[in-house]
């Protein structure tokens, strides 16, 4: 989805202009599929003034086919698929009724088949690979993480975006920040907008439990500083002091215990990006570079003051720390800071809006706001998109009638901006998932202030950014000059690419 100020504007006008279809989309009854989607030769109702609206073209009666991953765990509930929808009685919701209203209108005007699968059996990247190089191609639209697509276009096994004339990426229903961050010598293999749910879900925000507030006596407004730029690191570990005890047998701190913080060693690198720090940033011929080599000090002091909070403060439970992965192993997020915060023991919880679907059972009321700001100059918030755990979009290198597949794509992402947007923001992120309206307002703030990071997507160093120790000048020293030139292969690999 792409969340931009302007798009938030015309969002709203969106929501207003199809109030009639929307109010049949309540949650307690399906929705006649008839009133959720427009079956005429017209092509969208509510374009931006600059979009380029896609033909409509007859597809003669062609497969399409949807391949996802399938980001369904313990503590990641809900993914039914991009495009594609679920029918299960214990799984459709109001999204897949709408999902359902764009296949249908697509499918009737395009003379078209869609389909999908969610890839369970860990076999996705195996199953693109050998898709290419035999040329016979299963699935036609691939989505996927971010990491999981930039390997497979490194290794040349995906299509340059940017190289699909039917493609208009400029257009509203296209998140631009993910157009224009995650290019590489104008080559791009991957983007998210409106076709996709799941790129938002895997957007990293900060909640914290009412209860517990209330509790501790906290009477600082949490929304007013993020609605007034306060809400910074500094002032976020000020609030956290003494919020952590001992509250269950044995004694001595321990993950059953009540906490102030809930974190992980990727959150180290969260509050990075919140102070502006990208891995990697652009020059003006879309060439990128390592920003640590110009913002060295920069860097350094995020990760500082990071690192010394979690390892000196006694407020914070760092999931995965050689401590916890040795008592569980790959469950210790879920047997950590998850089950401290459903349970009402945490009071903050820094995750993915992943998480929240399934925190809608817990006792407690809990709120969303944004990551802190880490500088307190800073002039707006910084929020990321998690490289493994957010949906983005590509298509299989060399699949057949690729133009005419970019103009069915634009007629998806144009027909769910006008149907799965208003039904999946407005509606479920908004007013199901969270509790109160001040969380809804934080949302438009968290998904204005989004960024993609294509030193993060291409893995050039992001492991030095998550290690809880404070010797980060020797660390970067010893890996720097492999990093950049692993980096600079790529963007040569790329440059050369016609």
């Amino acid at each position: 989805m792409s969340i931009s100020k302007k798009f938030l504007v015309l969002l709203l006008a969106l929501a207003i202009l199809c109030l009639p279809v929307l109010s049949a989309c309540g949650d307690d009854e399906p929705t006649d599929q008839s009133e959720g989607s427009t079956v005429s030769g017209e092509v969208s109702e509510n374009p931006a003034s600059n979009d380029i609206i896609p033909e409509v073209i007859d597809l003669r009666q062609r497969q399409i086919n949807v391949y996802c991953a399938n980001w369904n765990t313990a503590s990641i509930t809900g993914f039914t698929g991009e495009i594609i929808y679920s029918t299960e009685e214990n799984e459709a919701t109001m999204i897949d009724t709408q999902k359902k209203a764009v296949i249908d209108w697509i499918e009737e005007n395009y003379d078209c088949y869609i389909d999908g699968v969610r890839e369970t059996s860990g076999s996705y990247v195996n199953n693109v690979k050998n898709m290419v190089v035999t040329g016979v191609y299963s699935y036609d639209i691939l989505f996927h993480g971010l990491n999981t697509l930039a390997g497979l276009a490194v290794n040349d096994y995906l299509e340059d975006l940017n190289g699909i004339s039917t493609l208009h990426l400029s257009n509203s229903w296209w998140d631009q920040h993910s157009v224009e961050d995650l290019s590489i010598a104008n080559h791009l293999y991957m983007v998210c907008g409106d076709i996709n749910t799941f790129d938002n879900i895997g957007t990293w925000v900060m909640l914290f439990n009412k209860n517990l507030k209330n509790e501790y006596n906290i009477t600082e407004d949490f929304y007013a500083l993020a609605r007034n730029r306060e809400w910074t690191l500094d002032r976020f570990m000020e609030i956290c002091k003494g919020h952590t005890f001992e509250s269950n047998e044995p004694a001595g701190l321990d993950e059953g215990d009540n906490w102030a913080f809930g974190t992980e060693l990727y959150n180290l690198y969260v509050t990075a990006i919140a102070g502006g720090i990208k891995i990697a940033e652009k020059d003006d011929n879309d060439m990128p570079y390592l920003t640590v080599e110009n913002r060295k000090s920069e860097t350094f002091s995020a990760l500082q003051k990071t690192v010394d909070f979690y390892r000196n403060s006694g407020d914070v439970l760092v999931a995965n720390t050689a401590e916890w992965q040795a008592k569980y192993g790959s469950d210790c997020f879920n047997q950590t800071v998850f089950k401290a915060f459903k349970e009402g023991r945490q009071l903050f919880y820094e995750c993915g809006l992943l998480h929240v679907a399934s925190f809608r059972e817990m006792d407690d009321e809990f709120g969303i706001l944004p990551i802190p700001m880490t500088f307190a100059d800073q002039d707006d918030y910084h929020t990321t998109v998690s490289t493994g755990n957010a949906s983005f979009m590509a298509l299989p290198k060399g699949i057949t009638e690729v133009e005419d597949l970019g103009t069915v794509i634009e007629a998806i992402a144009m027909k769910s901006k006008e149907l799965v947007t208003p039904e999946f923001y407005e509606k479920q992120l908004k007013y199901r998932d969270t509790r109160d309206d001040e969380s809804a307002e934080m949302l438009d703030i968290i998904f204005s202030t989004r960024s993609f990071d294509v030193g993060a997507a291409y893995s050039w160093g992001l492991s030095l950014y998550t290690k809880l120790d404070t010797d980060f000048e020797s660390r970067f020293d010893a890996e720097l000059d492999s990093i950049k030139m692993t980096m600079e292969e790529t963007v040569e690999t790329f440059r050369l690419r016609s």
